[in-house]
């Protein structure tokens, strides 16, 4: 996509103002660069049908758009286009919407619906699995403090997947967002900028205590290990405001590396992320019999027709435990 080039200065325009009003909103990083570049695929796709200003886009030039690209397939692999990757197409539509109708441009009267996802696209960890997860952070560290990165890690399975928490989500928390009394996440700059408050289990709070109480000062103070306190340098702009820091007392924002350290400990072989941890704690409330409206507030959900898709993965996991997952 980012090398398509357009050719009507209306568009060109249009895509640059996009990008602006969705960082000034404070949607993520990823919606921030990603959305623009989707937006001028379609933009592209639109001059070829000779369409150079927004005033002629109508509802079916977006369907054929859409036509378009599930027949086109996958630019990198050839095979066809997930039913996600589309959804995320429609994400971007409904904003560019958004945005002209709100600044006034023009009035898109465009609502896209998102496609049913496959359920195999998500990876959803049974709470067996789970479990080795967590027991799989008592695990001895061959470089680090094992204690302090073991706290940590228990930690973050506390935030994405007890809480349900999105990876910008988590990464993005502050000590001062973590009430431990009131047993709340207070999450300040969720999807589409929205706040919400999350409530923390009892074990799951009990770990995220130790880990600010102990672990953390370790990552924030103590860690000797690191290669700039090695050379000589002192920690330099530590940030002491993030909840989870990584080894140079930096706010984290990458959970790749822990993640591949529990699975090698763990055993698991599914392939999994911070949004793994989401799905599956969404699929194992609904299994333990909570409403789909209280999970879609849980999530954060604008809408329970995100929600919806763990019905139909409940379905197809007929043999787990009915259980609320804390352990």
């Amino acid at each position: 996509m980012k090398h398509l080039h357009l050719k009507s200065s209306n568009f060109k325009y249009l895509e640059q103002g996009f990008k602006e009003w969705l960082d000034v909103l404070g949607y993520a990083e990823r919606t921030v660069n990603g959305s623009p570049l989707q937006i001028r695929e379609i933009l592209h796709f639109l001059e070829q049908k000779n369409i150079q200003h927004v005033t002629q886009i109508k509802a079916r030039h977006i369907s054929d758009f859409i036509k378009h690209i599930q027949i086109r397939g996958n630019l990198r692999n050839g095979g066809a286009l997930s039913s996600s990757s589309i959804n995320s197409y429609m994400t971007s539509i409904n904003l560019f919407a958004r945005y002209v109708n709100q600044t006034g441009k023009h009035v898109l009267d465009i609502i896209t619906k998102r496609v049913a996802n496959q359920v195999d696209e998500r990876t959803i960890l049974t709470q067996a699995e789970i479990k080795k997860l967590y027991e799989s952070t008592y695990e001895p560290h061959p470089t680090f403090n094992s204690v302090a990165m073991g706290q940590r890690d228990r930690a973050i399975i506390a935030m994405f997947y007890g809480c349900g928490l999105r990876k910008d989500e988590g990464s993005k928390l502050n000590l001062s967002d973590i009430d431990l009394l009131k047993r709340l996440v207070f999450v300040r700059k969720g999807k589409g900028n929205k706040q919400r408050y999350v409530p923390i289990a009892l074990k799951h709070s009990e770990d995220i205590r130790s880990y600010i109480e102990e672990g953390r000062y370790w990552f924030l103070q103590d860690n000797q290990t690191a290669w700039h306190v090695k050379k000589g340098f002192k920690k330099q702009d530590a940030d002491g405001e993030a909840l989870f820091l990584n080894t140079e007392a930096k706010r984290m924002k990458s959970f790749e590396g822990r993640f591949k350290f529990m699975k090698e400990r763990s055993g698991i072989e599914k392939h999994f992320s911070t949004h793994s941890l989401r799905h599956s704690i969404a699929t194992h409330l609904l299994q333990s019999g909570m409403p789909i409206e209280e999970i879609a507030k849980f999530l954060g959900h604008g809408s329970l027709e995100s929600t919806q898709i763990y019905t139909h993965i409940v379905n197809q996991l007929k043999n787990e435990e009915h259980e609320f997952p804390e352990f």
